[in-house]
């Protein structure tokens, strides 16, 4: 097992950190984007309430 100092320790931590983080907001990202892309489409039609 590799052994670190301290610093080492917090870079690591550091990148793991950073890594998860990033990939959490690219899916929150995507998520927005689609339910936006959804939302506007629906803007485009009428609803079945609307027509009556």
């Amino acid at each position: 097992m590799t052994k670190f100092g301290q610093a080492e320790y917090i870079d690591f931590m550091a990148r793991i950190f950073a890594d998860k983080i990033s990939n959490i907001l690219e899916e929150s990202e995507k998520q927005n984007f689609n339910s936006i892309n959804t939302e506007d489409i629906y803007k485009k039609f009428p609803s079945s309430k609307d027509t009556a």
